[in-house]
């Protein structure tokens, strides 16, 4: 009998002592191949997160805010610079008007109330003046306001959705952002009060405007609003080449700095450029603290199987002692017998991993989900204490939290062979020190002793 056999046939010497090692391996070694599943797929989801979400930049005319303050619109040629900066992807442009009842023959859905009025104060003279304002014992007459009808051109009708939602289409279809023809998408609140529905027309700017669909945000502002290619609107309120409002998609959550910072050294004063990447960040690093707890539960499960071996090898040792002082009495040498017990070692060890690698690939799947559930419970926690999120980010970051909970953990090739690698170096590591006592032991002082 050679000494691989020999080997091989030692590992069962002990059937009791053997199932118990192999038993304790199989713990270290299924932990190792679950902890290396999530990792992998955790990582794989950062990848995806950064080019996914956290990646949008506004940027704005230095004083703008929707229709309020000042500033100056961006020309094309700024819309092309902010096109052509290092790492954005794209970009959608959008023009913010809004329609008097002189402007067309649509009847304002919404109803101004004490904010709106107040709003309005300083473009009615008399109002800003009070002469049209009377005052009696039973009455007081507050001067005429105007509602007013929002509009917005854009490249992406999607893009003026709020809270986290998107823009669903309630009937018709949506309409092409980069073209210039004469159809809109109106809200369903503006739809219900004038009776539009597909394929109804309205006059705006002079023109007879075509209704393409009707759309809803769940949000009242806009669902009281009329959305237009941007070239449409710029061409009617004779704004060619005007924008109020860019958001930029970059390649890489890891790349928003540098693009705020190359925006910001472009535009100077004259551009109010905000990012999502403090946000991004932030859920990033909840997915990386996962990554680096699976990469000290593979470590420390490696560490806890080599020294399992170790343990078993050197008492193994100890007890045969004097069998392996006869081996080399007669003629052994020390090469063979530290084969053969490093043979014992490998054997209890794979046997160890098959059971290991079957109870990691049952447990890799439910460990993984409930690392990342636990940490996003607690990302959510620590930013709804921030305070409130920009509305040009929310639906990017409801976006952001939906794809940090979709992590899918799957043994690829790659982790199996790593957990295999890992299995044959705690055999290496854990019969090491043995194979060392082995090659010390001399026969004559084991025959003399024993």
């Amino acid at each position: 009998m050679n000494v691989i056999s020999r080997g091989i046939k030692n590992s069962m010497r002990s059937p009791l002592r053997s199932g118990a090692i192999v038993l304790m391996l199989a713990i270290s070694i299924g932990l190792i191949l679950s902890m290396l599943v999530a990792r992998s797929s955790v990582n794989a989801k950062i990848a995806d997160v950064k080019s996914s979400a956290g990646t949008l930049v506004t940027i704005n005319p230095a004083g703008i805010n929707g229709f309020a303050g000042g500033g100056t619109p961006f020309t094309s040629e700024q819309l092309a610079t902010i096109a052509s900066t290092a790492h954005i992807t794209s970009t959608t442009a959008t023009l913010s008007d809004q329609l008097g009842s002189t402007d067309t023959n649509l009847t304002a859905s919404l109803e101004l109330g004490s904010f709106g009025e107040r709003q309005q104060r300083f473009d009615n003279p008399e109002a800003s003046s009070g002469s049209s304002t009377t005052t009696t014992a039973s009455t007081t007459t507050r001067p005429a306001f105007t509602p007013r009808t929002s509009v917005t051109g854009t490249t992406d009708p999607n893009s003026v959705a709020t809270n986290g939602g998107t823009l669903t289409i309630s009937s018709g279809k949506t309409i092409d952002g980069s073209s210039s023809s004469l159809t809109a998408l109106v809200g369903t609140a503006l739809a219900t009060k004038n009776n539009l529905t597909t394929g109804s027309t309205f006059t705006a700017y002079g023109k007879t405007i075509t209704v393409s669909g009707i759309f809803s945000t769940g949000n009242t502002f806009q669902d009281s609003g009329i959305i237009m290619p941007l070239a449409t609107l710029q061409s009617l309120t004779d704004q060619s080449g005007d924008v109020t409002h860019v958001i930029a998609k970059v390649d890489s959550s890891d790349n928003v700095n540098a693009v705020v910072s190359s925006l910001k050294t472009a535009f100077g004063d004259k551009a109010d450029i905000t990012s999502e990447a403090e946000q991004a960040a932030a859920s990033v690093t909840s997915l990386s603290s996962i990554a680096s707890l699976a990469l000290a539960g593979v470590i420390g499960a490696t560490i806890a199987g080599a020294v399992i071996v170790l343990l078993a090898m050197i008492m193994i040792v100890r007890e045969r002692r004097r069998e392996i002082g006869v081996i080399k009495a007669i003629g052994g040498t020390s090469q063979k017998v530290v084969t053969q017990f490093v043979t014992e070692a490998l054997t209890l060890t794979v046997i160890g991993a098959i059971v290991g690698l079957g109870l990691g690939v049952l447990v890799s799947g439910p460990m993984t989900s409930s690392l990342v559930t636990s940490s996003q419970s607690s990302t959510n926690t620590s930013t709804n204490t921030r305070g409130v999120v920009p509305r040009a980010f929310e639906r990017g970051l409801g976006q952001l939290n939906t794809n940090i909970t979709q992590v899918t953990s799957s043994v690829t090739p790659q982790v199996f062979a790593s957990a295999i690698g890992i299995t044959l170096l705690i055999a290496t590591v854990g019969s090491a020190v043995p194979a060392w006592f082995i090659s010390r032991i001399r026969p004559a002082e084991v025959l003399r002793s024993e």
